[in-house]
C-alpha cells in the first residue's frame, strides 16, 4: 500500500463522514416532519372518534331524554309529581 492509496482512503473517509452527517441531518428533518404529521393525525383520529361516539349515541341519548321528559309531563298532568314540579293552573 502506497502513499497515494493512503491519501485516497483518507479523502474517501472524509467524504463518507460528510455524507453521514448530511444523512443524519436529513433523517432529523424527516423525523420532525413525521412527528408533526403524527400529532396532527392523532388529533384528527381523536376528533373522529369523539364525534363518532356522539353521533352513534345521539339517538339513544335522545330517546332517553324524550322518555324522561314524557314521564315528567305525564306526572305533572296526573297530579302525582313532587310538590316542586306541579303545574300551576
Amino acid at each position: 500500500m502506497g502513499v497515494a492509496s493512503g491519501i485516497a482512503h483518507l479523502f474517501e473517509s472524509i467524504v463518507e463522514t460528510i455524507r453521514g452527517i448530511f444523512a443524519g441531518i436529513l433523517h432529523l428533518f424527516g423525523f420532525c416532519i413525521d412527528a408533526v404529521v403524527g400529532v396532527f393525525t392523532g388529533c384528527v383520529n381523536f376528533i373522529e372518534g369523539t364525534l363518532g361516539f356522539a353521533i352513534h349515541n345521539f339517538f339513544i341519548l335522545g330517546t332517553i331524554a324524550a322518555l324522561v321528559f314524557g314521564y315528567i309531563l305525564y306526572t305533572q298532568r296526573q297530579g302525582t309529581a313532587p310538590v316542586g314540579r306541579r303545574v300551576k293552573s
